[in-house]
């Protein structure tokens, strides 16, 4: 299957629902924010996803773009799919939502789609010294990146900028899945990077979650690129449609997607699980000093983390089984510190969200329609205690 597809299957079924599970038991308390007090602080954004809060209560929001005419190029497909054409443009962006007014505040940077699926910026977070990291998504390796031509080099890579859209570094990623693809020994494991999340390292560097590479990497404030910790596929039960043997396993992928520091000073990192997504398969992972530890589990997939000034997590995930279209309802959990999962949304009102961010005012932010060119939004969704 082509990278462009794989892609796709993952958001789709990553941002298809979202709902949380601290533990195997916990009872589950309802604080739905009202339909008249979920409201929409920005919208007509171009494909949002990854958010993140700067020190003055700014919200800025990394866009993945819409592609564009620049160069057009078709990944190889697996046997029996159809290819798909990917188009290079300068459509991604950068744009900060701060008292009801949304404005950009770094454009041209690049997006490469097959239709409305878009790979560009996938997050954005700021350094201690204000610095944008952003991850520009890509899936694939170096020879693929190559065939979009110069304006695309920075596909799969972290670019920090300054405020004013400077280019301070760039780390390639894709670079580094390409020559050492961490996680080679898994069962199906393929060269594909795919940078996803990002959190800044105090004094300077990032870790970065790659979704292709199936690794957590560290770059440090020079550019240098290293792998922090490699997230290994395991068994699984073979769906029926494969028409396997009764009892064949076969491995998914771990795919790691969003990335946060928690109140502890250790890492969560959102697992999605791969294809095919059984029930109850994906965790939220802690990774502290490059050792990986299971946080919370029971979902059936994670898009996002966070944390609440309380350190409650936050998760964007779902549980129950897909449904066959992979877009099930929508929900966002927040779980106490005794376990109890507090369900802050009403299922449903979401569509295709896939970054989450707790505002200074206590509220949750949610990036909706995450792969909508024009028509995204930022719903704010207020807590009660």
């Amino acid at each position: 299957m082509s990278g462009v597809r794989i892609g796709r299957r993952l958001l789709a079924a990553a941002t298809g629902g979202i709902a949380l599970l601290a533990a195997a038991t916990g009872q589950v308390a309802a604080a739905h924010a009202a339909d008249s007090e979920t409201t929409v602080v920005a919208k007509g954004l171009d494909s949002p996803r990854g958010l993140s809060f700067g020190p003055d209560g700014t919200l800025y929001v990394a866009e993945s773009g819409h592609g564009g005419k620049v160069k057009c190029a078709t990944p190889p497909a697996q046997e029996g799919e159809k290819p798909e054409k990917i188009c290079l443009g300068l459509t991604g962006r950068i744009s900060t939502v701060k008292d009801g007014k949304t404005s950009v505040l770094v454009d041209g940077l690049p997006s490469a789609a097959s239709g409305p699926f878009a790979l560009g910026p996938h997050d954005v977070a700021l350094t201690d010294k204000g610095d944008l990291l952003v991850t520009i998504g890509f899936t694939g390796d170096t020879a693929f990146r190559a065939k979009l031509g110069p304006k695309g080099r920075t596909l799969g890579t972290l670019l920090t900028l300054s405020k004013k859209g400077k280019r301070l570094s760039v780390a390639d990623l894709v670079a580094y899945e390409t020559k050492h693809n961490p996680d080679r020994k898994d069962k199906g494991s393929a060269v594909d990077s795919y940078p996803f999340g990002v959190a800044p390292l105090p004094g300077g560097g990032a870790l970065v979650a790659d979704t292709g590479g199936n690794s957590v990497l560290r770059v440090d404030k020079k550019g240098r690129v290293s792998t922090e910790a490699v997230l290994h596929a395991r068994s699984v039960a073979a769906p029926p449609a494969l028409k396997l043997p009764k009892g064949s396993k076969i491995p998914m992928q771990s795919v790691p997607m969003g990335i946060a520091k928690g109140p502890d000073g250790a890492y969560y990192v959102a697992e999605h699980g791969g294809f095919p997504n059984p029930e109850g398969a994906a965790r939220v992972l802690r990774l502290k000093n490059g050792k990986v530890t299971t946080a919370a589990k029971g979902f059936t997939t994670v898009a996002d983390v966070t944390f609440d000034a309380e350190g409650r997590m936050i998760v964007l995930g779902s549980v129950g089984p897909l449904p066959a279209e992979g877009m099930s309802k929508s929900t966002v959990y927040r779980i106490e510190s005794d376990g109890t999962r507090t369900e802050l949304l009403k299922p449903g009102t979401l569509v295709t969200p896939l970054g989450v961010a707790v505002g200074p005012d206590g509220a949750v932010y949610v990036a909706n329609q995450a792969m909508a060119p024009g028509k995204g939004e930022i719903l704010r969704v207020p807590v009660s205690e």
